[in-house]
């Protein structure tokens, strides 16, 4: 008689848990970086589903009542135009123009549904049908700087609310009038505008336009508010340290490109991908690597804190580069004080004068060490 009063007051008691306690959650992220578009479910736990294609969209259908983080989101990305969840128990996936097909598959530990949507991004104005270009008529070098993040990816987010995207698209421009300034120099943006670039794209457009050097524009966020400095970057396989690592991870992230989706295939480490490109741009280090320390010095100096240094780590946005290349923080968003100096147009004049000097210094460099020594072998460097 207990056991069945108690059986009672148990089914009694899980009726009376509210219905959002019961649901299981969906963590979504999305890669928009390569040919495809990609995205990664993973679930609290298992769940059944179906998925089905409909008339401008493709559709997740749960059993049981789910809650999406985040629930809904506005891509600039011809494939898939948005996602959102509605009643509770549908992931409709709101397909572009672009769109063609879809793939799905399930990973286990923890349960994960990747969806992989195919098509062609070719079917709006993005800078992948027509990469930007040099001005006409320039000759000599050519200087790709990249403005990180844009359009729905705001990157970190000062105290105050100014947002990364926009001051590295303000420093780009800045930096490519100065060095424009000499006539043997051209510059080209991977964007000159408010817009969602993939990562992997960014240095195809380096590589089409055969640049001499890539230089990618971040600022940087730390728990500490205290945090400040710039810190250089140059592609490595393996990060210096932890915060390298993090911070690595924490950009890539940003663009949608997790450990998962670039590193997993079925639960498996995709090493050798990131080991091939490691390779290809290995010819290119030691000039990556001056690049790099010149850009940190002349940092230093202008913002006169010590030297947080020279680093590296497996940065997406470096990854495929066939020059030399870093990835530069100029400094911490997040610190209230560097936040309230880059509203400032005297000080990102400063910031965008100095790495200009940087990028000057480096082609000297580099047009030594490739001039002959009076035995006829390459330079060595700096003396």
């Amino acid at each position: 008689m207990r056991r069945s009063i108690y059986v009672l007051l148990l089914v009694g008691f899980l009726a009376a848990i509210p219905a959002q306690a019961q649901q299981s959650t969906v963590q979504i992220k999305v890669d928009a970086s390569q040919a495809s578009t990609r995205l990664i479910l993973t679930h609290s736990s298992a769940v059944a589903y179906e998925v089905r294609e409909l008339e401008g969209s493709v559709e997740i259908a749960y059993a049981n009542a789910m809650r999406a983080e985040p629930a809904a989101l506005v891509l600039d990305d011809p494939i898939l135009s948005r996602y959102e969840l509605q009643g509770g128990n549908r992931l409709v996936l709101h397909t572009g123009p672009g769109f063609r097909s879809y793939d799905a598959f399930e990973l286990r530990n923890p349960f994960r549904l990747i969806i992989d949507m195919q098509g062609s991004r070719r079917s709006t104005d993005s800078l992948a049908v027509e990469p930007p270009r040099p001005r006409p008529g320039a000759q000599g070098k050519i200087i790709v700087i990249d403005p990180g993040h844009g359009g729905v990816e705001t990157g970190a987010i000062g105290p105050t609310g100014l947002q990364e995207k926009d001051i590295a698209l303000d420093l780009a421009r800045r930096l490519r009038q100065i060095l424009q300034n000499d006539p043997k120099l051209s510059v080209v943006l991977t964007r000159d505008e408010d817009r969602l670039v993939g990562l992997d794209e960014r240095t195809a457009i380096a590589n089409h336009n055969q640049a001499t050097l890539f230089l990618s524009i971040h600022l940087n966020a730390s728990p500490r508010p205290k945090a400040q400095g710039a810190e250089t970057y140059f592609l490595s396989t393996k990060a210096t340290d932890d915060a390298a690592r993090t911070l690595a991870a924490l950009e890539n992230d940003a663009s949608g490109v997790s450990d998962d989706s670039v590193y997993t295939v079925e639960g498996e480490r995709r090493d050798l991908d990131l080991v091939l490109w490691d390779l290809a741009q290995n010819q290119y280090l030691a000039e990556s690597s001056v690049l790099a320390e010149n850009m940190q010095i002349h940092l230093n100096e202008l913002t006169g804190t010590r030297d947080r240094g020279v680093r590296q780590a497996p940065f997406r946005v470096l990854m495929g580069a066939t020059m030399p290349s870093i990835l530069v923080e100029v400094g911490f968003i997040s610190n209230p004080d560097e936040e309230s100096k880059l509203r400032g147009e005297v000080y990102r004049s400063r910031v965008a004068q100095a790495m200009a000097e940087a990028v000057n210094d480096f082609l000297s460099d580099l047009e030594r060490l490739s001039r002959p020594t009076r035995s006829g072998a390459p330079g060595a460097g700096r003396p």
